[in-house]
């Protein structure tokens, strides 16, 4: 039975977007092959590379809610430019490369400068990677990172970015680096990283459509594909201050982890071979949201606190910087006391300008263990410390 537009991430949010995904299979496709249709055959997307390691486009290797093979093989899905993917003899087809100016370049950047410097139509924008907005010597605004020529010149990222999101239907960011900054921004970066957000605010670019935050490191494949669906059908996703979908980012891990009856009993790890909570050893569950607990990884397999290791926080707008670092280093036990403000005082005017908006009141569970929250910034952009 068709599920209506405005409740498909609702039913993510309370029954799992794994079991969503696959009850409503046929239906995910269905959306893919409507949007195809009216496009003439295909969805066309392009997947804009910045500073990054490409560990979110490895991760979608691992969908299973469909698998990547499916999304761009039966459901119209046309990666007109994702460079990770595409080998020396990418057939180009009909993408009209000559008229985007290209006659000399590689031929496999063509569909990205038609898109960006043309009249190509682009349906999704997925970012992975951080914008960087610094100059180097010698160099433009934004030129640490290059990407390919048009008319014979270099263009950077930055450059790319304002254009394809312009006139992109959707923006998605994929990953932490694209979402709030990621490793490539943490503290002491030379290269001006900052979150799509915050590039796009800079260089004064509205977007159709609101930036979808799909954080991560990596960004969940399943999450990325049903976010597709959604969007694709014409249905905005309920998202949080910080621009994440709510269906996937509403519950602390630390509230489903199933570690969790050793905390509430007040028995905490001392190895990370021990069952007990690993709170001591510096898991950020209690600080993070996500919904790893809910729709696991690896195809449900297991997620990072129940495999063995603790949560790094991964997903948190300030990773890698505290609270989420040092990384072994125990939350504070402190009742009542508000742990971003605890850990980054010493950034205040970093926070300040931010417009961090730290919310909860912390409570005391068995154990003299607080409940931690999140800290979040009012323009999506990580807190420094």
């Amino acid at each position: 039975m068709q599920f209506a537009r405005r409740d498909f991430l609702k039913l993510c949010m309370y029954m799992g977007a794994g079991a969503v995904a696959t009850y409503y299979a046929a239906e995910i496709k269905q959306v893919f092959a409507q949007v195809a249709q009216q496009n003439g055959g295909s969805v066309h997307l392009i997947w804009l590379p910045m500073g990054g390691d490409s560990g979110c486009t490895v991760s979608m290797l691992q969908a299973s809610n469909p698998n990547l093979i499916e999304a761009a093989q039966n459901l119209g899905l046309s990666a007109d430019f994702w460079d990770t993917f595409m080998t020396p003899d990418y057939q180009l087809g009909s993408s009209g490369w000559i008229t985007a100016g290209m006659t000399t370049e590689d031929q496999s950047q063509a569909p990205l400068m038609n898109a960006a410097f043309g009249d190509a139509t682009v349906d999704v924008l997925v970012i992975e990677g951080t914008p960087q907005l610094g100059t180097p010597n010698g160099g433009s605004q934004g030129d640490f990172c290059t990407i390919g020529q048009y008319n014979g010149q270099d263009v950077n990222a930055y450059t790319l970015l304002q254009k394809l999101a312009a006139k992109a239907s959707w923006v998605i960011a994929v990953g932490q680096c694209s979402s709030f900054g990621g490793i490539p921004a943490g503290k002491g970066n030379l290269t001006g990283a900052v979150p799509v957000t915050e590039a796009l605010k800079t260089a004064g670019v509205t977007t159709k459509n609101p930036v979808v935050n799909l954080a991560g490191c990596p960004a969940h494949p399943d999450w990325t594909l049903i976010t597709l669906a959604s969007v694709l059908q014409g249905f905005t996703p309920d998202l949080d201050d910080l621009g994440r979908p709510t269906a996937f980012f509403s519950r602390y891990i630390h509230d489903s982890c199933p570690r969790r009856g050793y905390y509430d009993a007040g028995q905490f790890a001392s190895n990370f071979d021990d069952p007990e909570c690993l709170w001591d050893l510096g898991c950020k569950g209690p600080i993070t949201v996500s919904a790893c607990a809910e729709t696991k990884w690896n195809g449900g397999l297991s997620f990072c606190t129940q495999a063995g290791p603790m949560c790094w926080g991964c997903m948190h707008p300030s990773f890698p910087d505290p609270p989420t670092s040092s990384f072994f280093e125990a939350l504070p036990h402190f009742p009542g006391i508000d742990i971003p403000t605890l850990e980054l005082a010493g950034a205040a005017a970093v926070v300040v300008g931010a417009g961090l908006a730290v919310g909860l009141t912390l409570k005391s569970k068995k154990g003299d263990k607080p409940e931690k929250k999140e800290e979040k910034t009012a323009t999506g952009a990580p807190a420094q410390g």
